[in-house]
């Protein structure tokens, strides 16, 4: 079961953010498209440097606590997914915030 660490960590992650979403309310369909455009912005840069760096080993993934599946060479599926949903998570933690310290109104 090591090999599900990682993906445990992004799962529990995403748990929260859906939990966050529905606690305060946040429509993410209101975001969507601009989250979506950054997001591949910052993952198109991240993905690089995460291949190069794996590639001159100064970076690497143990491969006992991933699932050892990419769509990018070297580069495991977790870290793509953490490139999603870390993102979005803190983008709906801050929404979250905003509202819950009424500097936003309830239209997110």
């Amino acid at each position: 079961m090591a090999h599900l660490h990682y993906i445990e960590v992004l799962a529990f992650i995403a748990i929260c953010a859906v939990f966050v979403a529905n606690a305060f309310k946040i429509r993410v369909p209101h975001f969507w498209r601009v989250f979506l455009l950054t997001d591949s912005c910052i993952l198109g840069l991240y993905l690089i440097w995460d291949y190069w760096a794996i590639s001159k080993r100064n970076w690497y993934f143990d491969s006992h606590q991933i699932l050892n599946f990419s769509i990018i060479p070297k580069v495991p599926i977790e870290e793509i997914l953490f490139f999603i949903i870390v993102p979005l998570t803190t983008i709906l933690t801050y929404k979250a915030l905003l509202k819950l310290l009424k500097w936003e109104s309830d239209r997110t």
